[in-house]
């Protein structure tokens, strides 16, 4: 072996063009110059093979044998990527991207050699490649990062890199290169996060701050340092001499909003951005004044409830608050919250000091005041009225009961869950204005039968039911066959529950019998000449059209949602004055514990007439359609905070069958059966898979403190022969275990676990986990789809506005990047290239696996893989 003096620099760089000369004396400075020789050839034959081929697959087979041989696999690679013909390419089809694509699969597959990783992936091996990726073929970084493990701890050595970029001002490569390599802590916001703000690069700005909470935080606050009222961004653009930047986007409405959305989007607490929470709680002012004194469309206990969460402990909205309502003429309320909120005589204009003197001797100072009843009273009709304007309730207010301990809490779930019934359901929460970021919980849960309502005080409870009473909820209403519940808008109901109590989510997926009626009532509407009886003999004479029972006293606002449907109904709106209440306050007043009675009330009113009406209109409609688990999918929003802390968001647009990790003693379905296997029963764990069994299955290695770290963790039962089995068996317990006999084959081996553990194995649930990953989560696709990704291979720009489309359809109903040919939210790639040209006129549809990608199809096989475990099965016709 030659040394490093023997390194011939100017015979390498003759025949090696394009490799970095630094990097081949300090990596392969001790190979024989022979060696090198032989990686030329190596590289060449490849290239050469690559261009005449049109199956690319003996290249990738060569090139794995390659890979075997090789000393070093990942110097290797990047000899060949810098030797490449299309480096410069910056397409997922090219020779260049294909060679580290099939290298990173490589290092994952059973071939994969590589003993010495240390010695392998050097320093000087990781900073070629990440040259490559960013001066070269930036489509491959994402690629790059993983396969040669740049992202590490210790990896400061790559700052240089980013440095030489931040001196050329070039802003994007050092975003793009500190947010991946996970360096952004070694720079300051106004090097990197600054410069993006002001040239408007802001989804770079939000990728190079995901996974720092510190960055994410200085940024939010910069931004509500740009909202203060006499702060000049002419001169901070001055100081910083950054290039192209964009003034046009640096209006302080345009950064207020920016500010706002990072600030919800990383849950920035409010004692950092002061100039946002007061704007925003300016914005909010302003819209509960519009509320009470231009539409009167708020009662007073409610108006003043927003009020106060509006407005806080800010003094800077205080006063705006009193001097608004001296603006709108009511003087005397101005006053009463000025001595409520206790403001200083100097910072209150003339009028309101006078009003307040006059207000201060023997007067309570709280702001529910005479004032602001004689007001509405002036303002609006009397109770008589009202009654008459608004649907009521046709339930005597007695039948209401307020469910606020245990005992009446478990009546309640005695008395809905009877076989038969049918209930209204409806909730309330807390609203949430601009200089409040606490997540929302539910506070009332209204229930309500044809002859009594139960409210159920979700605060009061909260304190004093354990977990297991609130999975009653779930198991003795909504998840009962034997009850139908009636729901509008049930999604954000849904949603607001499980957020309150996670642990209601799962046993929630199995919702029965529920039926969303604005769901419903769009088909029923639609088809309806009219749903309305003749009201016009109830009706005032101040209607505007005696026909469509609108009448002129009620604002647009009003004509919408479920208080539009009662009307078009009933020929009454709802009165919507409770609905911004503070639901959390206690006790409830009068009016709000009617309101939320009526709520859940009318949706069994409005059902009885969408059935009358389809009987009458013989309308070929289900008048009980099933309840979609969209309520359980994660919000943009939640998908958002879980990029900005750098992990991947719960799956949730395919369904997962529920888990049961425990035994039971009862009959169990595949998909609730989870083992864990050891290395001598991988045969076994691959037939289970096969047959829908969540099976974990050790890899070579792996020791059985693994199987019983794994089982711990994950609720599984362990699968064991021989000796092992006593071990395992006194660590774990007999419970969660389970003897092998290993001198039976596979076939009665799958037999003795199934019947043992009581798993009925159907025909759908052969072949439903993914042989490779165990997943079963899987996106169907058409055939047609299929067909398209296989000819957008290689393609970077669409070819014209149908193909935009089609690419924009893909995003948004399946997740898929066309371009990368990968799901968007995790990055895996589709595994395209292993489905045959000649299978897609054959099957209609594909399923991609969401966990690694492999790609698969309903063909000749299942009927084989059917017969091959017919003996386990129990077929259904």
């Amino acid at each position: 072996m030659s040394g490093k003096d023997d390194f011939d620099s100017d015979a390498f760089k003759k025949n090696n063009p394009k490799v970095s000369l630094g990097w081949a004396a300090t990596v392969m400075g001790n190979e024989e110059e022979k060696a090198m020789q032989q990686w030329k050839t190596k590289s060449d034959e490849l290239k050469e093979m690559w261009q005449e081929r049109k199956d690319k697959s003996p290249v990738m087979s060569q090139f794995r044998h390659y890979l075997i041989e090789s000393n070093n696999p990942y110097s290797f690679v990047v000899f060949l990527l810098n030797d490449s013909h299309d480096l410069h390419v910056h397409k997922t089809s090219t020779y260049s991207y294909a060679i580290c694509k099939e290298f990173d699969n490589w290092l994952s597959s059973h071939q994969c050699n590589v003993r010495n990783k240390g010695q392998c992936l050097t320093p000087e091996v990781k900073l070629e490649a990440l040259n490559i990726a960013v001066r070269y073929h930036s489509v491959m970084l994402q690629l790059i990062l993983k396969t040669f493990e740049l992202r590490h701890k210790g990896n400061e050595y790559m700052l240089p890199e980013i440095k030489r970029f931040l001196e050329k001002k070039k802003f994007n490569e050092c975003a793009m290169l500190a947010g991946n390599l996970g360096l952004q802590d070694h720079f300051t916001i106004e090097e990197i996060a600054v410069p993006l703000i002001l040239q408007n690069k802001l989804n770079l700005l939000e990728t190079y701050l995901r996974g720092h909470p510190g960055q994410q935080t200085e940024v939010v606050r910069f931004l509500d340092q740009l909202c203060e009222k006499n702060y000049r961004i002419n001169n901070l653009v001055s100081s910083l001499e950054i290039p192209d930047v964009k003034m046009n986007h640096l209006q302080r409405k345009s950064i207020s909003k920016l500010a706002i959305r990072l600030a919800k989007l990383y849950e920035i607490p409010n004692e950092f951005i002061p100039n946002i929470v007061t704007a925003r709680g300016l914005g909010a002012l302003r819209f509960l004044l519009y509320k009470r004194y231009t539409e009167n469309s708020l009662a007073p206990g409610s108006w003043e409830d927003s009020v106060k969460n509006a407005v806080g402990d800010n003094e800077t909205i205080q006063i705006e608050l009193v001097e608004q309502l001296m603006c709108y003429n009511d003087i005397k309320a101005s006053a009463r919250w000025a001595l409520f909120y206790k403001l200083p005589e100097d910072k209150l204009s003339p009028p309101i000091r006078e009003a307040c003197k006059q207000l201060t001797e023997g007067l309570d100072s709280s702001p529910a005041t005479e004032s602001v009843g004689e007001s509405w009273e002036d303002e609006l009709m009397s109770v008589d009225g009202m009654d008459a304007q608004y649907y009521k309730l046709n339930l005597d207010i007695s039948r209401i009961q307020m469910v606020d301990s245990k005992e009446k809490y478990h009546e309640c779930i005695s008395c809905l869950s009877k076989p038969g019934l049918t209930i209204g359901v409806d909730s309330e929460w807390k609203p949430s204005f601009g200089n409040t970021y606490g997540a929302q919980r539910i506070a009332l849960m209204q229930f309500a039968t044809l002859d009594k309502i139960f409210l159920l005080d979700m605060i009061t409870l909260d304190s004093v039911l354990l977990e297991t009473d609130w999975m009653l909820l779930a198991s003795a209403i909504f998840c009962n066959e034997d009850v139908a519940t009636l729901g509008y808008g049930f999604d954000s109901d849904l949603k607001m529950l499980v957020s309150t109590y996670p642990f209601l989510k799962e046993p929630l997926m199995r919702i029965k019998r529920t039926i969303d009626l604005e769901k419903l009532a769009a088909k029923v509407i639609d088809k309806a000449i009219t749903l309305m009886p003749d009201t016009s003999r109830d009706l005032e004479e101040d209607l505007e059209d005696q026909d469509s029972g609108i009448n002129i006293r009620f604002q647009a606002t009003e004509q919408r949602g479920l208080s539009e449907l009662v009307r078009q109904c009933f020929g009454k709106p709802l009165n919507k004055g409770e609905q911004m209440s503070d639901w959390e306050k206690r006790p409830l007043r009068t009016t709000q514990v009617q309101y939320a009675a009526l709520d859940a009330y009318v949706l069994l009113e409005i059902y009885d007439r969408f059935i009358e009406i389809a009987r009458r209109e013989k309308m070929d409609i289900d008048l009980a359609p099933s309840l979609t688990v969209k309520w359980s999918k994660d919000s943009k929003l939640d998908k958002m905070r879980a990029r900005a802390k750098n992990y991947p968001p719960t799956k949730s647009t395919v369904t997962q069958k529920p888990e049961n990790a425990i035994y039971l003693g009862s009959e169990m379905e595949p998909g609730q059966f989870r083992v864990i296997t050891d290395v001598m029963l991988k045969g076994l764990g691959k037939q289970l898979r096969n047959c829908g069994v969540d099976a974990y299955i050790l890899n070579e290695g792996d020791d059985l403190n693994k199987a019983v770290e794994v089982s711990r963790q994950e609720k599984r039962i362990i699968l064991s022969s021989g000796t092992s089995y006593q071990m395992i068996c006194s660590r774990v317990g007999v419970d969660n275990c389970f003897y092998v006999e290993n001198t039976k084959q596979v076939k009665e081996q799958i037999v003795n676990v199934l019947q043992h553990f009581k798993v009925k194995v159907r025909k759908e649930d052969i072949l439903s986990r993914c042989q490779v990953c165990n997943s079963n989560f899987f996106q169907k696709l058409p055939s047609q789809d299929v067909k398209r990704l296989l000819e957008r291979r290689g393609q970077t720009d669409a070819q014209n506005q149908a193909w935009e489309d089609w690419e924009k359809h893909m995003a948004a109903t399946y997740g898929i990047d066309c371009r990368s040919l990968s799901f968007e939210e995790t990055g895996i790639d589709i595994m395209i290239d292993t489905v045959p040209l000649k299978i897609l006129g054959r099957v209609e549809f594909f399923y991609i696996c969401v966990k690694c990608g492999k790609i698969f199809w309903d063909g000749p096989h299942m009927s084989t893989a059917c017969e091959q475990f017919a003996h386990v099965m129990n077929l259904q016709s």
